[in-house]
């Protein structure tokens, strides 16, 4: 074994056995020696926020609910963890840290974060950004390794693709936001820089003049980019607005908020390109091979839409932790699944806030990227000028997670509304709801944010946003 290697390898070694040996000491050594470093663990997995479900927890820790169940017992017999049942469906049980336990956890996190104060002080200031950055390095390689895909090497550019017969000379989407956000003005604006935008479809009487209305100021402005719609596919509505983008001209069909494994029956055009949202691998591959068996096609590109998203996200309350630690590591996956294909583009939205997110997802995988919340605060935007102020005043604070009418999640601003369905978890209709908030009424309406909501101080110009992201650095 090569010096180097050996000594890295002994160094990962002793630091991983060496932590367990203190983090032990530490529980002897404080009040709650009756627990053991596994327990503790469990614990800080509950975490002090809101009481969690069995299966929240049990993703969180990767291991069977049962295993848990038989932690959670022993806990509960301590006096570290509470069961509750929901008021609202006693079926479901949730599990909440006790005073000692969430006394437990603070001391853990304490232990932790003054292990790495002291072992930090000991390198000199000059050097702290180069270790730093080295041990990223290793553990961004072993997250790459463990998913099945590489990393690249090369500097961040958004290259030219193509979405099946069409080309994208600047692989920047804009979200298709509902309720009259994103229309013709967003959308064209975005085409003519060279982008895809994307309307979104929410109204069967107005859909096909916005498209046309769209096309026609692209091509009047030379615009290279392309006019898309967007439709959430568990709408009633979904096949007919399918029919009107076909008819009205639309060159990109994208779908999001459910699978649209019958896509291809209502758009059998191959001038169209079709490109579903997704949030995992295994979604990729049922929508692959179900268009493949039944239609003979294959999506023409994806959109993986992570959990830092805004609106609907693709994920249930007992997955959206996880999924948000492992964010990167699902886009590298997804690329790994559509790499077998011979052309079909990764596009990653959801946290796309600025240049460096951008980087980073482009770093395991990413061919594009698509931005909801930068374009919403532009001149361009067709929302009203008051509602994209909301976004101004916008502190993390702010944003807050709420149960979806189809059982996972929306991330959106804090207001009457949101605390309501929170407290009484009652159903409600997510279009009629979000039409309240772009209308005006903002304590009753729904107003989806990402989780970067808080970084907007101005309203800009699409033009302004496509400058930040292509322009190449030196």
């Amino acid at each position: 074994m090569d010096k180097n290697v050996k000594k890295v390898n002994d160094i990962l070694v002793n630091l991983f056995n060496m932590v367990l040996e203190l983090e032990e000491q530490a529980v002897t050594e404080s009040s709650s020696k009756d627990l053991s470093i596994t327990e503790i663990h469990t614990l800080v997995a509950i975490g002090k926020g809101r009481p969690k479900t069995m299966t929240h927890v049990a993703n969180l820790l990767g291991i069977k609910v049962s295993t848990l169940t038989i932690a959670i017992n022993k806990l509960v017999k301590k006096g570290y963890v509470e069961r509750l049942r929901d008021k609202q469906d006693g079926r479901i049980v949730r599990i909440h840290l006790t005073e000692n336990g969430m006394t437990a956890v603070e001391a853990h996190e304490s232990f932790h974060e003054n292990m790495i104060e002291e072992a930090l002080s000991h390198i000199p200031e000059e050097e702290l950004h180069k270790f730093i950055s080295s041990i990223d390095n290793i553990n961004k390689f072993l997250l790459m390794r463990s998913s099945g895909a590489f990393e690249r090497a090369d500097d961040f550019k958004l290259e030219p693709l193509k979405l099946g017969h069409h080309d994208l000379p600047v692989p920047i989407v804009q979200a298709g936001m509902g309720a009259g956000i994103a229309g013709s003005r967003l959308a064209s604006s975005v085409a003519i820089e060279g982008g895809l935008g994307l309307i979104g479809a929410s109204d069967v009487g107005t859909l096909e003049k916005d498209i046309k209305t769209a096309l026609k100021s692209v091509n009047e402005a030379g615009g290279k980019g392309l006019v898309g719609v967007s439709i959430t596919w568990n709408d009633p509505e979904a096949h007919k607005y399918v029919e009107i983008a076909v008819k009205a001209g639309v060159q990109v069909i994208v779908t999001g908020s459910a699978l649209p494994k019958d896509l291809p029956k209502y758009c059998t055009s191959k001038k169209v390109a079709l490109v579903p949202i997704i949030s995992s691998k295994r979604a990729a591959s049922a929508i692959i091979r179900s268009w493949t068996k039944k239609y003979n096609r294959v999506p023409d590109g994806f959109i993986f839409q992570g959990p830092h998203a805004a609106g609907l996200l693709g994920f249930k309350e007992a997955e959206l932790e996880k999924a948000e630690q492992e964010r990167f590591r699902m886009i590298a996956e997804v690329k790994a699944e559509l790499s077998k294909l011979e052309n079909c583009p990764l596009l990653v939205g959801g946290g796309i806030f600025g240049r460096e997110d951008a980087e980073h997802a482009y770093r395991y995988g990413a061919d594009g990227i698509m931005m909801g919340t930068r374009f919403l605060v532009t001149e361009e935007c067709d929302a009203p000028d008051e509602y994209k102020k909301l976004y101004l005043n916008c502190t993390a604070n702010d944003v807050t997670i709420i149960r979806s009418p189809i059982r996972t999640t929306v991330r959106a601003m804090k207001n009457a509304f949101t605390e309501k369905v929170i407290v009484s978890g009652e159903e409600y209709d997510i279009t009629e709801a979000v039409k309240k908030g772009v209308e005006g009424d903002y304590d009753n309406g729904l107003i989806f944010c990402s989780v970067n909501a808080d970084k907007i101080d101005t309203i800009g110009s699409v033009k302004d946003v496509f400058k930040e992201f292509t322009e190449q650095k030196g």
